[in-house]
């Protein structure tokens, strides 16, 4: 087609002024500036007719994820692929094919198309991220790093072939070429490999995914996961600091992960109050009345107690403290049912005995969890003079001067 319409050319120019030795030059630059004038015609023809019935479609179209291929940008990245396919199929008409400057325009060309296929898979690569990870299947996955290795793998292959083109070689040869340097880049390249296998691995094993809460003790990293990608895992910390870690470290070296306590039924509380081990004693009748008129936990067990109970000794009060503090966890809204309820001691030390509370909150919110723990704690606390118990308190200097001082005589 290039030939021909150089030859319809020539025949128009050969009835002009010029003479028989311009008229082929004149005719060459003549479909040069054709040619580009064409190129550049066609890129807008092509977005138009590309673009306007897919904005049709994404406006009557319920879907989000449609608005996405105009995000990346995708119709005009295919558009800038057919100048160049233009300029290639009438470069022989335009430049006689023996020239170094048709070579070198030719080769132009093929660079420039394959650089612009290798932009339009990325971007194809990039919107199959944002379709996929939008999903609800798989939205709470840590994919990008997936999606990295398909563009990187994309991105090298192109770069073979425009290499290939650059020296006239077979992309076979060239890759065979490459093999035998395969050591030495892999030596050059080690932390770039090591951190793109690590990034497979957590993505892999599903071992990270964004918006979980990790802590990575000596990394000061204790927040909610905002990325996770081959060669990093960002991380938003409680106080609002960015902190990027490599994946390796997260391999090599423990962290824990927290998206488990979210998915379970629960968020443990495992709190402990000092009691001071002078205060706890048998419970006289008038304090077991006293305790079982007030509290019905009390009132029951003290009825209901088995021969085994009568067998192991005496009601203390502590035990009666430990009867009413498991019934009040237990019988909380808040706690979680499904879920371990325990009141234990820990080992006596010379702060006391340690009476511990172990349960589960039913909310897991940060901010309700602790609100909910501190009012567990403020209301044993404050029950337990009823129980003729007190907490352990260590001795300050402010209690030395109450004791020690006293008010003058004069």
């Amino acid at each position: 087609m290039g030939i021909n319409l150089l030859e319809y050319l020539k025949t128009l120019l050969s009835d002009t002024s010029i003479s028989a030795d311009n008229v082929e030059i004149v005719a060459r630059i003549v479909l040069g500036i054709i040619v580009v004038l064409l190129s550049i015609l066609s890129y807008y023809i092509s977005r138009w007719i590309i673009t306007n019935p897919l904005q049709g479609i994404a406006k009557r179209s319920k879907i989000k994820w449609d608005d996405k291929l105009f995000e990346r940008k995708l119709p005009d990245r295919v558009s800038k692929i057919v100048p160049a396919v233009i300029v290639y199929l009438m470069l022989p008409s335009v430049l006689p094919q023996g020239m170094f400057a048709y070579m070198f325009f030719a080769k132009l060309s093929i660079l420039y198309i394959i650089a612009e296929v290798m932009r339009t898979m990325s971007g194809v690569i990039t919107f199959a991220y944002d379709v996929v990870s939008q999903s609800e299947k798989f939205k709470d996955r840590s994919l990008k790093g997936v999606f990295q290795v398909v563009q990187m793998l994309m991105i090298f292959v192109g770069i073979l072939v425009m290499v290939a083109v650059m020296i006239d070689k077979p992309v076979g040869a060239l890759i065979a070429g490459l093999g035998a340097s395969a050591a030495i880049l892999t030596l050059i390249f080690k932390d770039s490999f090591v951190g793109l296998i690590a990034g497979i691995q957590l993505s892999y094993n599903d071992m990270l995914r964004p918006g979980d809460w990790i802590t990575v003790p000596g990394k000061n990293v204790d927040g909610d996961v905002l990325e996770v990608t081959l060669n990093t895992v960002k991380v938003r910390n409680f106080d609002n600091t960015i902190t990027t870690i490599p994946p390796i470290a997260l391999i090599n070296d423990s962290f824990q992960n927290w998206r488990g306590m979210s998915e379970s039924a629960g968020r443990r509380i495992k709190r402990a109050i000092e009691i001071d081990m002078y205060c706890i004693e048998f419970a006289r009748e008038e304090l077991i009345t006293k305790l079982s008129e007030k509290y019905p936990a009390v009132k029951e067990y003290v009825e209901n107690r088995t021969p085994k109970d009568i067998e192991r000794g005496d009601i203390t009060n502590i035990k009666l403290f430990r009867v009413y503090v498991e019934n009040y966890i237990k019988n909380n809204s808040d706690t979680a049912k499904n879920a371990t309820k325990m009141v234990r001691y820990l080992e006596p030390s010379s702060e006391g005995l340690p009476f511990e509370l172990y349960f589960f909150s039913a909310n897991k919110d940060w901010v309700y969890y602790e609100n909910y723990a501190s009012d567990v704690m403020e209301h044993i606390i404050a029950v337990m003079v009823d129980f003729e118990l007190k907490p352990y308190q260590r001795v300050s200097g402010v209690d030395n001067r109450k004791t020690t001082l006293r008010p003058s005589t004069k």
